[in-house]
């Protein structure tokens, strides 16, 4: 059986969203990104205003699924392109950035707004976590899941720019929309 899921990556501005989708593709980013201006500028040079695309594969035992990657821009102004890339999202990534408690009231209204446009399966990806102490990691977790409330999601850490790490995250998304297929494959179609 072949599978072909449709994955929203969205987050705050300079989240990783990007990197991520660059890291863990198995071709080239389709990207659209412009220069920054004003404080953003400050933050880094240049900034998704459309929508980014790339695609990840698996195979195995003659099953194949492709994962079809959209990452959105994560300044509110450009929130109009969120309405038009989830028709037919199967399965949301929400970035949160662990270095930038500034922005998790941010992550926390993104992944409200797509959690209101479908009920697909949802991670989110808590990138840039400073620390290997496992208690400090735990710690971390809990206040983003706090701060972030996503009720249903699941919580992970992982490293945006390591195609390995970035791809084992995407892979807990996939397991999430192969369990809602197997249990409900009308409303995976319907969506």
């Amino acid at each position: 059986m072949n599978y072909d899921f449709k994955v929203v990556v969205a987050g705050p501005f300079a989240s990783g969203k990007t990197t991520m989708i660059t890291a863990s593709s198995d071709d080239p980013l389709v990207g659209t990104e412009a220069p920054t201006s004003g404080d953003e500028a400050g933050v880094k040079a240049l900034t998704t205003v459309g929508v980014e695309f790339g695609s990840l594969s698996y195979e195995e035992d003659g099953e194949a699924v492709e994962l079809s990657l959209y990452g959105v821009p994560g300044q509110e102004r450009f929130s109009f392109m969120w309405d038009i890339v989830s028709v037919g999202m199967d399965g949301f990534f929400l970035l949160v950035d662990a270095s930038r408690p500034e922005t998790w009231t941010n992550s926390k209204a993104i992944g409200e707004y797509f959690a209101r446009l479908s009920r697909c399966p949802v991670v989110v990806g808590i990138n840039r976590v400073d620390t290997d102490d496992p208690a400090a990691v735990s710690r971390v977790v809990d206040e983003i899941r706090h701060a972030v409330s996503m009720p249903g999601a699941t919580y992970l850490t992982f490293d945006v720019m390591d195609r390995v790490s970035a791809q084992n995250a995407l892979m807990e998304l996939l397991l999430l929309m192969l369990e809602q297929e197997l249990r409900d494959p009308i409303l995976l179609e319907a969506s």
